[in-house]
């Protein structure tokens, strides 16, 4: 290949984005002088290749606070000759003679590279200043694995690959696997990935309830070490202790989301240690497992490893018809949580001393709770909110340590409610299931501003409905969603503008126990589990696929629970055609007529 010059190559560019993305072409800066480029070199000790000095008389990087910054594919922001030396400045002090830390190897950093991109993270592509065969080569430095060069030998040539892509259309990897394609949009130049093919994807919940014999539990000894003390959080390093009052034990465990047969709920006695073990087996899809007992008027559930009890989504359940109140402990934080027939009452949470919306003021309805200390998080009187530690380390045994603080709620909650649970009652076996979660109450997320918002804004909503689950349906296609024949039935209703109820959709109905179970499993490859031989059992790209699918399961929920402009996003940033922007444009101007 021909490279051209870092000019001729900002030349192609330039024309491109101010024709076709004009917003973006606005976000690059004027030149730099040349006497602030040779100061660059002066100040920071090295010798900046030619193509970068060429590159900051063309545009002195990129404005960041324009909306519709011009981006390299990996998500770097070029940068001008102040923030080149204010990075390199850091990287100096980091890595320098006299740096605060040691360099790993030469392979991770070297004092003559120089970052001339970032991300929103500490990573960003760098230049080799280093004279030599590799003198002014491109390498990708990521801060948890180091630097590599093996995409670009230049920056010339990487500019070269952005301008042909941007006036071709063709993909680019730009140093990732993923390839992308420049998307014109609104006048903003967007980079979109392609999609890559997904392989077929295994079910671990599948392969877990076929295996003859159960694996071995994945056990994280540091995180759940047992500690001898009194009271309820006595022998457990971490738990989640939830009552509900007037119900029976097989009551809540079917509120908590238990794994169910014909009779109802599937139980078994299970000791502390046998629930946190079986929890922590890929043949029992590491799902939690709620061990329960009654105490007086109050069922119990108690938790190892996993808080499903402090989820709002499972207290509105455990409340529903009477009260609940949980109390989880992490080892370092203490959260307590009191809900009514479904609804909020309180939440104290030692990691910050501010409340949410909704929220009452747990000192006045519970007094006696520990105040916060000094190193909670705080909102300030502007509204932003200053982050803390929640509580101080400290000792087992200190009066002001973690643990301290939870026995102190443990105790307010006890006499509060009148819940009188001896603390030998939670050792032993208990009657227990395993859980399939619950499914999580749909979240709102906002479109990055490019347009669609007022699109969609100019239409009713019905019709933004019916474009959203043309949309949705695309999305389920991409992923492989629709392959479950209850999610294709709910799509093929939303088509026809069929009303749904709460059977058709909630936790329990055939589509709720469905998108619980794809949940479930995406969940169960997070934990990377291996076979007998310390062979994967579920490939990388059999794990992003199946993050993919979730991703689109919750983006379904958000569609049938919330209203249409609030679910928008969530199934707008999930397709993976990468002009899906244009076609939902299409669909709502069709809708409108």
């Amino acid at each position: 290949m021909t490279v051209a010059s870092v000019d001729r190559s900002w030349d192609r560019i330039d024309a491109w984005l101010a024709e076709h993305a004009p917003r973006t072409y606005e976000s690059l800066r004027p030149p730099a002088t040349a006497e602030a480029v040779r100061a660059l070199g002066d100040e920071l000790g090295l010798e900046p290749p030619a193509d970068l000095v060429r590159s900051l008389l063309r545009h002195d990087g990129v404005t960041r606070e324009s909306a519709g910054a011009f981006l390299i594919p990996s998500g770097d922001l070029l940068l001008g000759v102040d923030r080149l030396l204010e990075t390199g400045r850091m990287h100096k002090e980091l890595w320098g003679e006299e740096g605060s830390q040691e360099i790993p190897d030469e392979d991770y950093w070297h004092p003559e590279f120089l970052m001339f991109t970032r991300r929103v993270t500490a990573d960003g592509l760098v230049l080799d200043c280093r004279r030599g065969p590799r003198f002014g080569a491109v390498g990708l430095f990521f801060n948890s694995g180091g630097t590599t060069f093996r995409y670009w030998a230049s920056l010339a040539v990487l500019l070269h690959e952005l301008a042909d892509s941007l006036e071709s259309g063709s993909p680019l990897a730009c140093g990732k696997a993923d390839e992308y394609v420049p998307i014109a949009w609104d006048g903003e130049l967007i980079w979109e990935p392609l999609p890559v093919p997904r392989p077929a994807l295994r079910s671990l919940l599948e392969l877990g309830a076929s295996a003859t014999a159960p694996a071995p539990p994945d056990i994280d000894d540091d995180r759940v070490r047992p500690v001898k003390e009194e009271g309820w959080a006595g022998e457990y390093g971490e738990f989640c202790l939830s009552f509900v009052r007037g119900v029976d034990e097989r009551e809540v465990l079917s509120r908590f989301g238990a794994l169910t047969d014909a009779d109802g709920p599937r139980t078994r006695p299970r000791t502390r240690e046998q629930a946190y073990e079986d929890s922590r087996r890929w043949t029992s899809g590491f799902l939690p497992v709620v061990r329960a007992g009654r105490c007086g008027d109050w069922a119990f559930g108690i938790e190892q490893g996993h808080w499903e009890g402090s989820r709002s989504e499972v207290m509105r359940r455990l409340s529903r018809g009477t009260q609940a109140v949980s109390i989880f402990f992490s080892g370092h934080f203490t959260e307590m949580s009191w809900y009514e027939d479904g609804e909020l009452v309180t939440v104290y949470d030692t990691r910050r001393s501010y409340r949410m919306p909704g929220e009452g003021d747990p000192f006045s309805l519970l007094p006696g709770l520990p105040p916060h200390s000094r190193h909670a998080s705080r909102r300030l009187a502007d509204g932003r909110v200053l982050l803390g530690r929640g509580v101080a380390p400290g000792k087992a045994d200190a009066t002001t340590g973690p643990r301290d603080i939870c026995r102190k709620v443990c105790r307010v909650v006890a006499d509060h409610f009148g819940i009188d649970l001896p603390p030998e009652s939670l050792k032993g076996p208990l009657t227990s299931a395993t859980l399939l979660p619950v499914l999580p109450a749909p979240q709102v997320r906002r479109l990055r501003p490019t347009g669609l918002e007022d699109r969609m804004a100019a239409v009713p909503e019905p019709r933004l409905r019916t474009a959203l689950a043309a949309q949705m349906t695309a999305l389920a296609t991409e992923t492989g969603l629709d392959a479950y024949p209850e999610v294709a039935d709910v799509l093929n209703r939303l088509h026809r503008e069929q009303e749904l109820s709460d059977g058709d959709t909630g936790d329990e109905s055939p589509l709720g126990i469905r998108l619980r179970t794809v949940l479930a499993d995406t969940a169960a490859c997070r934990h990377h589990p291996v076979d007998e031989n310390r062979e994967r059992l579920v490939s990388y790209e059999e794990y992003r696929a199946w993050e993919d699918r979730a991703a689109a399961a919750t983006a379904l929920l958000g569609l049938l629970r919330l209203p249409p402009r609030d679910a928008a996003a969530d199934i707008l940033i999930r397709r993976q055609d990468p002009y899906c922007r244009a076609e939902f444009a299409t669909q709502l101007k069709a809708d409108r007529g």
